[in-house]
């Protein structure tokens, strides 16, 4: 059952630095370890590429149907192309199923069915397999016009995020306090959570670094900041976290907002948007603070 491990140590990203070690230097314009996801010059555009796994011992909460794994699935894969501000085109998957049972197989290929039609993205296949564990994972193709990552945020930028955070990990917190789903205040986003496709392709336009936020606020910001060579700093007095504090205490809301995974929002810097709710700026310096405390890379860890 997934936990809310917000407090575990990041060692997912210890394994990425071996992958970056490993295969950084390939011969395309952002190799593996750089982003989220990979971009290669196609014609005037770029292709980008990704993939994701999603499972039930890290990834399904209490109460989710199977149709809703499907729809998982194609979230987080498509959630990396619009944090690299691409358009989805493909998207294949490669399922593992603890036994042949194809009721449920249906039912997570219909999930995933609706949301890559809701996402407007190719369903061209994939493979099927059998596991201990029940696990999707997904691989999906998109283009961009430009290539857009975490490197790119400049001192004098604003911050913004795409919504609200903290909502999915309030309602796994209270899943683990024995709440039922139907008592859940924000079961949408812990459930079924949405790509920000349109608001990536939109935000491309202009933003200076781009990036999804699936492990925490935290977490992508320290990205954004280490792969610019920046510091960024987020505005307590431009959070209004009132959609939290009307069910925890106001430190806790922030510990949810920074801390929390699962919202799968965009982070992105610019000089200015009409998109999005601004947080924060870019100053010259290194790491992630609010206000002026410094902001720790915690976040949540599939281990």
């Amino acid at each position: 059952m997934l936990r809310a491990r917000f407090f575990a140590s990041m060692r997912e990203f210890e394994l990425l630095k071996i992958v970056e070690e490993i295969f950084g230097d390939e011969k395309i314009d952002v190799p593996a370890g750089k982003h989220d996801a990979g971009f290669l010059r196609y014609g005037d555009e770029f292709l980008v590429f990704t993939c994701d796994t999603v499972n039930e011992l890290c990834d399904f909460p209490r109460f989710m149907e199977p149709e809703e794994y499907g729809k998982m699935a194609v979230a987080v894969t498509l959630s990396d192309l619009a944090g690299s501000g691409a358009k989805p085109l493909v998207f294949l998957s490669s399922i593992s199923l603890r036994e042949p049972d194809e009721g449920i197989f249906r039912k997570i290929l219909l999930g995933i069915k609706s949301w890559a039609e809701k996402f407007g993205v190719k369903v061209a296949g994939g493979d099927i397999d059998f596991s201990p564990v029940l696990t999707i994972s997904g691989f999906a193709v998109g283009s961009a016009r430009r290539i857009l990552t975490r490197e790119g945020a400049k001192i004098g930028d604003k911050v913004y995020l795409t919504g609200a955070l903290g909502k999915a990990q309030l309602c796994l917190e209270m899943l683990e306090k024995g709440f039922r789903r139907d008592e859940l205040p924000y079961a949408q986003k812990l459930y079924t959570p949405e790509p920000r496709i349109r608001e990536g392709l939109l935000i491309s336009e202009y933003a200076s670094a781009l990036t999804d936020i699936s492990d925490s606020l935290a977490v992508s910001a320290h990205l954004i900041s280490k792969a610019s060579r920046v510091k960024i700093v987020i505005e307590r007095d431009k959070l209004d976290l009132s959609y939290l504090t009307e069910f925890v205490g106001e430190e806790k809301a922030i510990e949810l907002f920074l801390y929390g995974g699962g919202d799968y929002e965009l982070l992105f810097t610019a000089e200015s948007s009409d998109i999005g709710l601004e947080i924060g700026r870019v100053e010259e310096g290194s790491g992630v603070y609010l206000d002026r405390t410094i902001v720790p890379f915690r976040g949540y860890s599939h281990f």
